[in-house]
């Protein structure tokens, strides 16, 4: 076949858009220009007779077929003695994968994240290896199973390298099923994160290309935080190590913070979601812990959004004498009746096998049911396959009609939402130029602290602040003690803790010790923008944003 690698017909076949392009990026940069992309295996057998690939990238978890079974079905079109490369790039990085892959018709592997090099490298080899192939077979038949074992030895001595560096790396190999899921889990937005940092590093990006693969990074990096956040609740959950603080909550109020965030959402994926509110429902209080509050009705609408395609999703409430009664309701894909106990439990989607059709770590109804025992509630669920499901929990009713404001933070009343004054202090430079970048486009002034003391300090020097974000964690004074001192001579001035300190009971931590609200680490502008709504901060200019 007289054509150089350049002209290879390359086939990539992978159910996340994010790591085609990634690969599309690399490949085009490498000067490759003939590719097919798709996110549907069943389409590999018709590209096989009309696009007649050279080289197939292939995952191997994706719905409808796996990848395995994408190769199985290559074999029975691929003649028995044509050396086809596969190259496999997958999250899973157990040996029996591996060597199931192997098995398979995979000619090589890689685990994700991969380096770009790297990949870029084995690629060249795989088509250098049918080229070649190919020529030998062409003039000289007698010289077909040299070139095979070669090939193959090359192969052989690829999956020894990576099964030495594996053992480096990991003495532990992913066996249950815990770890496999944080395997995938972490290792799919890493993958974006990683191949998108590198692809951001050229220099000679489009600024289309740029805006495209900072927001696909971003949904790596939200992908990440998420998945992370799960297993440290599931952890404390399993180990009976979250505390509940309970607070006078307004429950309107939380519905509503979560519809404004969830309506982004469904409006991406054009769906319509309602909110149903008894009448007279505005100042209405219940005793609950609200972080954990927010949390089931987020990992529930979390489900609701995931699993339906089209048409609408409704969140609500009815009250009843001792509780209230809570409900999500989707026109999704539905549950069927032998799965619905097993949904509970952690790791389990419906699709229970390696065809997994959607993302996320399980996690979400396993954290639900948990924190549902702690607050004194119950869940279940209604569902009709291919209609949608209903999902209806239980909270204990004790109404409170004062004045509380939810969150352990103050109701600040007649306080201009023009011109704040900011000081932010922080240990961490970075951090400190981050909040200063975005908080001087709705602020007239933003101080800066790098500890406790500074802190305390500007403040007594400048009355004119209006609110603080307190690291907790700092040299020379902390931002515990640091509040405590602001309090003792401003204690109007409102605090909120931006930390990194995200353990049960950390958030107490900061309450007590007078902060008026409680931020982890990564901050979310959207999540930080509805924290300063909450002092009257921030309406007015975030249309300026």
């Amino acid at each position: 076949m007289d054509i150089s690698l350049k002209d290879a017909r390359i086939l990539i076949v992978d159910d996340q858009q994010a790591n085609i392009d990634i690969l599309v990026g690399l490949l085009e940069f490498k000067g490759y220009s003939k590719m097919k992309t798709i996110t549907d295996p069943r389409l590999v057998n018709g590209l096989m007779k009309s696009f007649n690939p050279d080289i197939i990238l292939l995952d191997l978890l994706m719905p409808h077929l796996t990848g395995f079974e994408v190769m199985d079905d290559i074999k029975k079109i691929v003649p028995e003695r044509e050396y086809f490369p596969i190259l496999v790039l997958t999250a899973d990085m157990t040996m029996q994968t591996k060597q199931r892959a192997l098995a398979n018709g995979a000619k090589d592997f890689l685990v994700k994240p991969f380096d770009l090099i790297e990949a870029s490298l084995r690629i060249n080899i795989l088509l250098e290896a049918r080229y070649l192939h190919q020529q030998l077979e062409n003039q000289n038949k007698v010289l077909e199973e040299k070139v095979w074992e070669r090939t193959m030895e090359v192969v052989r001595k690829n999956v020894e390298l990576e099964a030495a560096r594996d053992k480096a790396q990991a003495s532990d190999r992913l066996k249950t099923a815990f770890m496999q899921n944080i395997s995938h889990e972490v290792r799919t937005p890493l993958n974006g994160i990683v191949g998108f940092g590198n692809l951001l590093a050229e220099s000679n990006l489009s600024s289309e290309d740029r805006k495209q693969y900072v927001s696909l990074l971003k949904v790596s990096s939200n992908r990440l935080v998420n998945t992370m956040t799960d297993y440290m609740d599931i952890a404390l959950i399993a180990s009976n190590s979250m505390e509940v603080h309970l607070k006078a909550v307004n429950i309107v109020n939380v519905l509503k913070e979560l519809e404004s965030k969830f309506q982004n959402l469904t409006g991406t994926k054009k769906l319509t979601f309602d909110l149903i509110i008894p009448l007279n429902a505005e100042e209405f209080f219940i005793e609950t812990d609200p972080e954990l509050f927010r949390k089931i009705i987020s990992h529930l609408l979390d489900n609701a959004v995931k699993f339906t395609q089209q048409g609408s999703i409704t969140l609500g409430y009815s009250v009843g004498s001792d509780k209230l009664e809570f409900f999500i309701t989707d026109t999704g894909v539905g549950i069927s009746d032998e799965k619905k106990d097993l949904i509970f439990e952690c790791f389990i989607q419906e699709n229970t096998d390696m065809t997994r059709g959607y993302e996320g770590s399980g996690l979400g109804l396993s954290i639900t049911t948990g924190i549902l025992k702690l607050l004194g509630g119950e869940i279940s669920v209604e569902s009709v396959k291919g209609t949608g499901t209903s999902f209806f929990f239980t909270l204990p009713f004790k109404s409170h009609t004062n004045d509380l404001f939810e969150g352990g933070g103050l109701r600040l009343k007649n306080k201009s939402p023009l011109a704040p004054i900011f000081l932010v202090a922080d240990d961490e430079y970075a951090h400190r130029v981050y909040m200063e970048s975005f908080l001087k486009k709705i602020a007239s002034a933003v101080f800066l602290a790098r500890n406790g003391r500074e802190a305390v300090g500007l403040i007594r020097e400048h009355p004119e602040i209006s609110l603080v974000l307190m690291d907790l964690k700092m040299p020379v004074m902390d931002g515990f003690e640091a509040t405590k001192e602001i309090k003792s001579f401003r204690k109007d001035l409102p605090v909120i803790a931006v930390t990194a300190y995200a353990l049960s009971g950390d958030e107490k931590k900061a309450y007590d010790c007078g902060c008026d609200d409680y931020i982890v680490k990564p901050t979310s502008t959207d999540e930080l923008l509805l924290k300063l709504k909450k002092f009257g901060i921030g309406t007015e200019q975030n249309r300026t944003l």
